[in-house]
């Protein structure tokens, strides 16, 4: 019975989740109200609240699902949240470079609408900014592990490497997913995967 209570729960929770992503795509996330959410759920502000006490609560749910998605580790005392990126990184071979950016691409319609939603969110909630910036860090962090293993680059620059790194990659996908600019993505991802190649592995 407890079971099938969970069960019904997360139902639950995943509609919620599926018709608010829905409505924020939609509407935006300022101009999208609880009352909505949970109608468009089919349930009540009421259960809407008993399974996120603030709209904060539900970005997290929604960092989750990318999480999930990406198959990125979560908790507190991780020595990394994405391994295969590290091992990418340490390996500094431009066709393995290539793969992992083809393989998070192909994923690309599944998360990145969260992401986006999370993006705007923070624009406008201190709690959600922390949030995303916090997920930007951690994977900025996978790639300086990455170039650190291999003994790679001075110290000094391998934060900003992994920055600009990360920030190519997040414009890439912005624009092949949201803004539409990119409709090649074979020849982005080349362009990316070169640009990366340069930027995190090539010392010569």
């Amino acid at each position: 019975m407890s079971s099938l209570r969970e069960a019904q729960k997360q139902l639950t929770r995943d509609m919620i989740v599926e018709r608010a992503l829905e409505l924020f795509t939609e509407k935006g996330y300022a101009a999208t109200t609880i009352d909505e959410i949970a109608a468009a759920a089919g349930t009540t502000r009421v259960t809407f609240y008993a399974y996120y006490p603030s709209r904060s609560d539900l970005m997290r749910d929604f960092m989750a699902r990318v999480n999930a998605v990406l198959d990125r580790a979560d908790g507190p005392d991780r020595a990394s949240t994405a391994v295969e990126l590290v091992d990418v990184v340490r390996e500094g071979k431009l066709p393995g470079i290539l793969a992992w950016l083809e393989s998070r691409a192909a994923l690309w319609p599944v998360f990145r609408p969260y992401l986006d939603v999370l993006d705007e969110a923070a624009a406008v909630d201190r709690e959600v900014r922390t949030l995303v910036e916090g997920w930007h860090e951690e994977v900025i962090s996978d790639i300086v592990r990455g170039m650190q293993q291999a003994g790679r680059f001075p110290e000094e620059t391998h934060h900003i490497r992994g920055t600009l790194a990360f920030t190519q990659l997040d414009y890439v996908a912005t624009l092949w997913t949201r803004r539409k600019l990119e409709p090649n993505r074979d020849h982005a991802l080349e362009v990316l995967a070169d640009s990366w190649y340069h930027l995190l592995c090539d010392e010569g």
